[in-house]
């Protein structure tokens, strides 16, 4: 009995330091990224550079790059090692979709959340202003919109809304807004070739009033469109 309560102890006592040891080697990774040693795509230094460098075992070093490939913080390369991943948005929407499953959060609740980022970045573009090159993509956008149908359509109004959040400049907005776009993406996609003609009609519309509101840079007429917008689509996702 004693000697099974011995191995125990020294079980719990081998779990804790490989749990300070790989805690130890993401937070050097981390440390890495943040001087700038390693940017997205760059190439880690391999398990056993890692574990001679901090002192460390071999199966901390490995647990360590295995947590931060489950968070998607790296990637790992058949035959070629671990890298910075250029996807972190990837495992915020793998995040997102599996909160959904569990029911922690809900559709609703993903779309209200859509529903202010958008008013958000809006109004960080209506701030920062729209360049001539951006004013002529979005408003190519809006007039195709008005013509194409299917497949075509969903394509435009992804570009739309891309376009939005890439014109704030704001990296940490991009990444967060391209995860959620992508939860939310199935959806709209249903929307746009399910809706009648006319709610079809009323939500081709609000693009072209959320356009508008940005040249003009008129705020409210522009946050009234993004609710008009969004209350569309949350009544035919029902």
């Amino acid at each position: 009995m004693r000697q099974g309560c011995y191995k125990l102890k020294q079980d719990n006592m081998n779990q804790k330091k490989i749990s300070q040891e790989y805690e130890k080697a993401i937070q050097y990774i981390y440390e890495l990224m943040k001087s700038g040693e390693l940017t997205i795509g760059s190439r880690l230094p391999t398990e056993r550079a890692l574990a001679e460098t901090l002192g460390i075992g071999r199966n901390s070093t490995r647990e360590a790059l295995s947590i931060m490939h489950g968070m998607g913080l790296i990637e790992r390369r058949q035959g070629s090692g671990n890298y910075i991943s250029e996807n972190v948005g990837q495992s915020i929407k793998q995040t997102i979709l599996m909160m959904i499953a569990l029911k922690t959060v809900t559709k609703r609740e993903v779309c209200e959340f859509r529903r202010m980022m958008e008013k958000s970045v809006c109004n960080a573009v209506i701030h920062t202003g729209l360049m001539k090159e951006q004013q002529e993509r979005l408003e190519s956008m809006v007039n195709r919109m008005m013509t194409e149908t299917g497949d075509a359509l969903v394509d435009i109004d992804k570009a739309f809304h891309e376009e939005l959040i890439a014109d704030t400049g704001n990296n940490l907005w991009i990444t967060l807004m391209e995860a959620v776009v992508e939860v939310y993406r199935e959806w709209i996609d249903y929307v746009i070739k399910h809706a009648d003609g006319i709610k079809k009609k009323k939500l081709l519309k609000t693009h072209e009033m959320i356009y508008d509101s940005l040249i003009k840079k008129d705020i409210e007429t522009l946050n009234a469109a993004i609710d008009e917008h969004y209350d569309i689509i949350e009544e035919l996702l029902g």
